[in-house]
């Protein structure tokens, strides 16, 4: 309510006179069919409760101008479009849900401007974050992971060198010497033998090949590493301790 100005206003607030009963409304007739006044005192208190309102949003009292009330939805009510959180299903009056649904934008021309697709974000399921400079405002940005190590994660390798069997297996391998029809002879493997038959029915010996003594083989393993196979973890998002809610904004 605008200040008294047509001179027969005061400069300094009269004292307030004593009240009687308590609060009520205005009345064209009461019990003794007088109307209800107001008073200077009550015209008073609206001056002031709006002159305090101005004050303490930073609005300047203008007696020319009859916005100031528009002044102080504006500022103390949250900028159309944006985001709030709300702990119930049912958008309140005035309020939309964003799930990305079309709105009239001719009804609402303030959301327009912001969307001007006429269709709201689908908040369902995501979260805000402000942007960085050279980003765009209400692009969508898919999860990422950080990029991140592990202290203290390696995989060892070693050199195994060459690996030897035991040393064992010194034998011989036996051979059957026939001797033809001839005179006696003899061989490495000694002699000398009666003379037989011609054929190999005749005298024979068992000779026995000489061995190759006790012996190993080896392997050459040398330096190598192994393959590690690290098992999933997780949910398929990053995500933080929250509470679910739903993202409205004000239709206007």
């Amino acid at each position: 309510m605008h200040l008294l100005n047509n001179g027969s206003q005061v400069e300094q607030i009269p004292a307030i006179k004593s009240r009687e009963g308590i609060g009520g409304y205005f009345s064209e007739s009461n019990d003794d069919d007088a109307p209800s006044y107001p008073g200077a005192d009550w015209f008073n208190a609206v001056i002031r409760e709006f002159q305090n309102a101005l004050a303490v949003s930073g609005v300047a009292f203008n007696p020319d101008s009859f916005n100031h009330l528009a002044a102080l939805i504006q500022i103390t009510a949250v900028p159309v479009g944006s985001p709030m959180p709300w702990f119930t299903d049912t958008a309140p009056n005035g309020h939309a849900i964003f799930k990305g649904q079309a709105f009239d934008k001719d009804a609402n021309p303030q959301l327009a401007l912001i969307f001007p697709t006429g269709v709201l974000l689908d908040l369902r399921g995501v979260g805000l974050i402000g942007k960085e400079e050279g980003e765009t405002v209400g692009a969508f940005a898919e999860g990422q992971v950080k990029s991140h190590g592990h202290d203290g994660s390696s995989v060892s390798s070693t050199n195994l060198g060459r690996k030897y069997t035991n040393t064992t297996g010194h034998h011989p391998h036996t051979q059957l010497i026939y001797r033809g029809n001839d005179l006696n002879w003899s061989s490495s493997f000694g002699g000398p033998y009666p003379v037989g038959t011609d054929d190999q029915s005749g005298a024979h010996r068992t000779g026995h090949i000489d061995g190759n003594g006790n012996h190993h083989h080896y392997t050459d393993i040398g330096v190598h590493g192994h393959n590690v196979t690290i098992a999933l973890n997780g949910a398929l998002k990053n995500t933080i301790d929250h509470y679910k809610v739903n993202w409205i904004t004000r239709m206007a």
